[in-house]
C-alpha cells in the first residue's frame, strides 16, 4: 500500500472515530446539564423551605435527593473523563503514526532530490534531450523528465498534506488535554460539594433524631391529612368510573379507543411541566425514625424552577375541577377513556369542566405566591392508582 493510500485510510478512520467520540461526549455533556438542572431545582426547594423555617423532613428528603443527584453527576463526569482519556490515547497513537509516515515520506523525497540534483535546471534537461541519437529517444527522454517532475511535485504535496494533518492532530490533542483538565477540575469541585452535602445530611439526621416526639406528631398529622385527601380523591375516581360505565354504547367505544391509545404511550407521555420528581410514588421508610413508614403517595410531586404552566399529558376531557385542603389547592381531573390524570397544587386554572384538551394544552399554572412550586400529579386506571414514573418519558 502506498504512503498516500495509508494516509487516506488514516484520515477516514480518524474522521469516523471523531464522529463517534463527539456523539458520546455530547450525550454525556447533555446528561450532565440535565442533572445540574435537577440539582438547581432541588436547591431552590431547599432554600424556600429554609426561608419558611418549616418542613424539616422535606428538607432532609430534598438534601438526600440532591446527594443522589450529585453522585449521578459525578458518575456522568467520570464517564466523560474516561471518554476523553480514551480519545487522548487514540490521538497520541495517531500523532505517532503520522510522525512516522511523515519521516518516511520526507526521507524518500530527500533521496529523490539528491538523485535529481544533477538535473536541477532546465538547461541540463534540454542538453540531455538534444543529445539523443534519434527523435524517438529524444521523446522518451522528454517524457521521462516530465513524469519525474510530476512525481517530485506529488511527493512535495504529499509531504505538505501529511505535515498539515500532523499539525491538526497535534492541535486536537492539545485541545483534548485542556478539556480533560477542565473536566477533572469540575469533578474535584463537585466531589467537594458532595462531601459538604453528605455532612449536612448527617447533621440534619442527628438534629432531627433528638426531636423524635415532634417528628412523630408531625407524621401523624400529615398521615391524617393525606388519608382524608386520598379518601376524597378515591371517592372522586369511583364517582367518575360509575358515570363512565353508565355511558351509552357509543361513548363506551370511544372511551375504549382513547384508553387503548393512552396505554400505547406508556413510558412516552410528556411531563406536565419542566421539573424534577422530589417525592416519588408509593411508600418509603421515614428518613429518621427507624421502622416507621412515611404516608403513601398516590402520585408523584414534581418541583419546578418557577411558577410555570401545567399541561395535559394526553388528549382527553376535563371532568372536574376541585379544591382540596392541606396545600393541594386547585386540582384538575382529566379523563382519557378509562384512564384519568389528576393535577393538583395549581394557583390558577385555565380550563373548565367539559373542555376537550389535546396533548400539551395548558390546564393552569403553579401558584406564584407558593414558594413550594410543586405539582402533585396522579394517574389512575379506573379506580386503580398507577405509578406516574412508569408512564412519563425518561429524561
Amino acid at each position: 500500500m502506498s504512503a498516500m493510500n495509508r494516509i487516506s485510510l488514516f484520515v477516514l478512520f480518524s474522521v469516523c472515530s471523531i464522529g463517534v467520540f463527539a456523539q458520546s461526549v455530547n450525550e454525556q455533556s447533555q446528561r450532565r446539564q440535565e442533572i445540574e438542572s435537577q440539582i438547581e431545582v432541588i436547591d431552590k426547594q431547599i432554600n424556600s423551605s429554609k426561608e419558611q423555617q418549616q418542613a424539616t423532613i422535606r428538607n432532609l428528603d430534598l438534601l438526600q435527593q440532591k446527594v443522589t443527584s450529585r453522585k449521578q453527576l459525578l458518575s456522568s463526569i467520570e464517564m466523560q473523563i474516561n471518554l476523553l482519556n480514551d480519545s487522548i490515547v487514540n490521538k497520541e497513537r495517531a500523532v505517532s503514526i503520522l510522525r512516522e509516515e511523515y519521516e518516511k515520506v520526507e526521507f524518500s523525497y530527500l533521496q529523490i532530490l539528491y538523485k535529481a540534483y544533477p538535473l536541477r535546471n532546465l538547461q541540463t534537461w534540454a542538453i540531455h534531450i538534444l543529445a539523443s541519437d534519434n527523435l524517438p529517444q529524444a521523446y522518451r527522454r522528454w517524457q521521462y523528465f516530465k513524469n519525474y517532475s510530476r512525481y517530485l511535485n506529488q511527493q512535495a504535496s504529499q509531504i505538505k498534506a501529511t505535515n498539515d494533518l500532523l499539525a491538526e492532530e497535534i492541535g486536537s490533542l492539545r485541545r483534548l488535554r485542556t478539556e480533560a483538565e477542565g473536566i477533572k477540575g469540575l469533578q474535584q469541585r463537585e466531589l467537594t460539594t458532595l462531601n459538604q452535602e453528605e455532612r449536612q445530611s448527617r447533621q440534619l439526621v442527628s438534629e432531627m433524631s433528638r426531636q423524635e416526639g415532634m417528628l412523630r406528631s408531625q407524621l401523624q398529622q400529615k398521615q391524617r391529612e393525606l388519608d382524608a385527601i386520598n379518601r376524597q380523591i378515591s371517592s372522586l375516581m369511583a364517582e367518575e368510573e360509575r358515570s363512565r360505565l353508565a355511558s351509552n354504547t357509543t361513548e363506551l367505544e370511544v372511551n375504549r379507543a382513547l384508553a387503548a391509545n393512552f396505554e400505547q404511550n406508556k413510558g412516552q407521555l410528556p411531563w406536565p411541566l419542566n421539573g424534577v420528581i422530589t417525592e416519588p410514588y408509593g411508600q418509603r421508610n421515614h428518613p429518621v425514625l427507624k421502622g416507621i413508614k412515611m404516608p403513601f403517595n398516590n402520585g408523584v410531586d414534581i418541583s419546578a424552577h418557577h411558577a410555570e404552566d401545567v399541561r395535559a399529558v394526553f388528549e382527553g376531557v376535563v371532568k372536574q375541577i376541585v379544591l382540596l385542603p392541606a396545600g393541594y389547592n386547585q386540582c384538575i381531573l382529566v379523563q382519557h377513556g378509562s384512564y384519568y390524570t389528576f393535577y393538583c397544587k395549581l394557583g390558577s386554572v385555565k380550563v373548565k369542566t367539559g373542555d376537550i384538551v389535546a396533548t400539551g394544552d395548558v390546564l393552569g399554572s403553579l401558584s406564584e405566591t407558593d414558594s413550594d412550586l410543586t405539582l402533585h400529579f396522579e394517574i389512575w386506571n379506573g379506580t386503580t392508582k398507577q405509578n406516574p414514573e412508569q408512564w412519563l418519558r425518561k429524561k
